[in-house]
């Protein structure tokens, strides 16, 4: 995805829907190789809610990388993570009230993961370069648990599962009439 059309895009109609003008919202990328086009639609969607004007999904906050992250495992982790959320909103959206608010933090290191992480309803703190190879994961600001090995993903999107389940209404369903 380009930056540039990222920024340009942000800027010229952050400034605007932040005033209140327009009600229509158009971001156009010059896709990757062989990208994909909804990569427009998942910006504008991120541009709104950054704003506060809308929700569409739960956030994600990741670490940008530092000297401390010399592993890829958290952008890796990041990336599944917002994947999985897209992939999981079509079902949560119809069985559950408010799960568009969550809060996640996919952190690289120590440094600023627990932070993140207890700020989050669910947030996990990778270990960084030299660090102890585990990973704390906080839920609504408390420590929960520590992940350690290969499942680290698995562990953490079981954990993503039983959170949404046990903390977000299910919606009532629909009366469909009987009939006579």
């Amino acid at each position: 995805m380009g930056a540039k059309g990222l920024v340009w895009s942000a800027a010229s109609m952050g400034i605007l829907l932040e005033e209140g003008i327009g009600d229509t919202v158009r971001v156009s990328l010059t896709p990757r190789p062989g990208g994909d086009r909804r990569e427009e639609v998942y910006a504008a969607c991120e541009l709104l809610q950054s704003l506060g004007l809308r929700t569409f999904a739960p956030s994600v906050t990741a670490c940008p990388g530092c000297g401390r992250t010399t592993s890829t495992f958290f952008q890796e982790m990041a990336e599944q993570i917002q994947s999985y959320l897209r992939e999981q909103m079509a079902t949560w959206k119809g069985r559950y009230v408010g799960v568009e608010e969550m809060k996640l933090a996919v952190m690289g290191c120590v440094v600023n993961g627990p932070g993140e992480s207890k700020h989050a309803n669910i947030g996990i703190s990778l270990p960084g370069t030299f660090e102890e190879p585990k990973a704390p994961v906080y839920v609504d600001g408390r420590l929960f648990t520590t992940l350690k090995g290969d499942r680290i993903v698995a562990e953490f999107i079981e954990i993503l599962d039983d959170y949404v389940d046990s903390h977000y209404a299910a919606k009532e369903k629909e009366e469909i009439p009987a009939k006579v």
